[in-house]
């Protein structure tokens, strides 16, 4: 039965990609225009001012995140088997919505990228001397490791929840580790896609048709592809987790309510709900998950309830 599973999961994994591809190429021009044109400013930047610092080389970086939203937009819409994946519009809304956010993770990524890097290599040099430090190297490692699986799940779950920052970073690590086999598939899936583009690397003849083939595959394959391939293997299972923790923490708040005052507590009507701090605009996507009253609902559920109250208070 599981290897019935993943054969059905590697099926559905192509043909959501080869149906999508045009799509998944159109997402890699929109995220290539920025990407270009930072990475560019920032080279020239760095050549006028005769800095020629690596760090300044890679602060596109921060820049470039917030677009990602629109790419993860896009992806997670295309492995939830939507019918409709409209490209231009789904791209500028994950854009508008999660700009600030992505804001954020793009300069966390940032710092956090080079303390790895700084600390896994400092600790690789010191271990040439003291094999003591293989220790300190490992642990750094490990936190690298947990760092990137945190990535795996923030930029879903910051598209898919209307959570604060604190709670978006809790529980991406949480499911660093916590969702181990599904990190594990979505590595494994992200070292196919270097290991076909290294391939395609080392078949050009010539310094030439390296960069065309480069720039065509580093701009116009990889990036949504790679979103591609993580969130098919992560947000299935992050939706249901988040979804059935919202709800067992609230059956614990009541719990404790009612063991505290010794009476049972009843729902909560809908006309005690406040809707007026809320976007709830019908032409936005139904399936978006708004914080509301303590957890997470989709938009159009909170739609319905609105209406509920409205009619009731007639």
């Amino acid at each position: 039965m599981t290897q019935e599973k993943k054969q059905l999961g590697i099926i559905r994994f192509f043909s959501g990609y080869i149906k999508n591809f045009g799509k998944i190429f159109l997402t890699n021009v929109l995220f290539a225009v920025p990407t270009v044109l930072f990475s560019v400013g920032f080279y020239q930047l760095n050549v006028l001012t005769g800095i020629n610092m690596w760090f300044v080389m890679f602060l596109p970086i921060i820049f470039v995140f917030p677009f990602i939203a629109g790419v993860t937009l896009i992806t997670r819409n295309m492995v939830r088997g939507d019918d409709r994946v409209p490209v231009f519009k789904l791209f500028f809304k994950g854009l508008k919505d999660n700009f600030f956010q992505f804001l954020v993770h793009g300069i966390l990524v940032y710092i956090a990228f080079f303390l790895c890097y700084i600390s896994i290599t400092m600790y690789w040099g010191m271990a040439q001397t003291n094999g003591i430090f293989y220790v300190t190297l490992g642990v750094a490692i490990i936190i690298a490791i947990a760092l990137l699986f945190a990535l795996y799940n923030l930029p879903v779950m910051t598209v898919t929840f209307d959570l604060p920052l604190k709670h978006l970073y809790k529980n991406s690590f949480l499911m660093s580790f916590g969702e181990l086999k599904n990190n594990f598939f979505a590595t494994i899936g992200l070292f196919l896609l270097c290991l076909c583009c290294v391939t395609v690397f080392l078949s050009t003849t010539n310094s030439i048709t390296f960069i065309i083939t480069s720039l065509i595959v580093g701009l116009l394959i990889v990036p949504a592809t790679a979103s591609y391939i993580i969130n098919f293997y992560v947000y299935e299972d992050m939706k249901n987790l988040m979804d059935n923790k919202n709800e067992k923490e609230e059956e614990i708040k009541i719990q404790i309510e009612e063991k505290r005052t010794g009476k049972k507590i009843p729902p909560q009507p809908v006309e005690k709900l406040d809707f007026s701090q809320l976007d709830l605009d019908e032409s936005k996507d139904g399936e978006e998950y708004l914080f509301f009253n303590g957890k997470m609902m989709k938009r159009k559920v909170l739609i319905e309830m609105k209406k509920q109250q409205e009619n009731n208070n007639e």
